[in-house]
């Protein structure tokens, strides 16, 4: 559940950078994409087509090689792994004015993100949409109210707060690092990695 939550806060961290950097296009948040997307086409601004349909597509690919590296590898954190590697590859291209280049890299790591928690070819745990996850904190209140697990909808709710204050983050650090601060996002997953990689490497000892 920590590793979820700091996640979460990574990709919230991520898409407000994106955001602000866009002028209003998400990174990890495709259902807001879409919507302008289809706002677009009825305007026709084809520009706006342009940006989210590329973004809609860099996910989409992202969701595939996560699903891949996921069911292909034996190491439980080789999805830590791929992503870890894209968002330092995302930098990399914006410290060399790349930034399109970097901001697309980075929603196909925020696809592949999804991946981490996987079970079974299925997603247990979403890490860069919050909609499903404030319905379920809303109807766990709810079946806590009629006597089921008293606390169980906190888990959603810590969740959907983890995303918050990532992005909060993410969107005052850009204000005082500019593109730059992708670096941030991009030593802060390589960190977890390390460190998840560690535990599990305890953990099978």
């Amino acid at each position: 559940m920590l590793l979820a939550v700091i996640l979460s806060g990574i990709a919230g961290f991520v898409d407000a950078i994106g955001f602000v950097h866009l002028g209003g296009y998400f990174l990890s948040f495709m259902s807001g994409n879409t919507t302008r997307m289809a706002a677009g086409f009825t305007r026709f601004h084809w520009n706006v087509v342009g940006v989210t349909a590329g973004l809609l597509s860099v996910f989409f690919a992202g969701v595939v090689a996560g699903a891949v590296v996921a069911r292909v590898s034996v190491a439980r954190t080789a999805v830590l792994v791929l992503v870890s590697v894209m968002l330092l590859g995302a930098a990399s291209l914006a410290q060399f004015h790349l930034e399109t280049a970097g901001l697309l890299t980075m929603a196909a790591a925020m696809g592949a993100m999804n991946s981490v928690f996987q079970r079974d070819g299925e997603v247990t745990v979403g890490l860069t949409y919050m909609t499903g996850t404030l319905v379920k904190a809303g109807q766990r209140m709810v079946d806590a109210l009629f006597g089921g697990p008293p606390w169980l909808w906190l888990r959603y709710l810590v969740l959907w707060l983890g995303l918050t204050a990532g992005a909060v983050l993410g969107a005052f650090a850009y204000r005082g690092m500019g593109i730059e601060v992708l670096w941030v996002a991009a030593v802060l997953l390589m960190a977890v990695t390390a460190v998840v990689s560690d535990a599990v490497r305890r953990g099978g000892q």
